[in-house]
């Protein structure tokens, strides 16, 4: 799998690079966070907002609406045919989905 993952396979394509997957992916679903609080929680200041995210159920499902906003830039690298750039994709919502389990069933 690391041997792969450095040694892709050969590409035409200037953004079919894992990182360039990976690195998107990785943010979406903090700005996802963002957004939640832009657009339905503007009542509350950004601190009282963000006590309340402290509860573990309530920050499982926000940021897993943000994985799920991971699942467009999948598709969008896959319909362009950046099959190593949706491999990062995939790889940065395994690497959320660890604390989003954690949190859902540990907490």
């Amino acid at each position: 799998m690391v041997e792969r993952l450095f040694n892709q396979t050969p590409t035409i394509y200037k953004w079919d690079k894992f990182f360039i997957g990976l690195l998107p992916a990785l943010v979406l679903p903090l700005l996802s966070f963002a957004f939640f609080y832009l657009f339905q929680m503007q009542v509350m200041t950004f601190e009282a907002y963000l006590k309340t995210m402290l509860y573990p159920t309530i920050v499982a499902k926000i940021l897993s609406f943000g994985c799920i906003i991971n699942l467009g830039l999948f598709f969008i690298f896959i319909s362009r045919d950046y099959y190593n750039s949706a491999r990062g994709v995939i790889a940065a919502t395994i690497l959320w989905g660890i604390p989003i389990l954690y949190a859902k069933f540990f907490m």
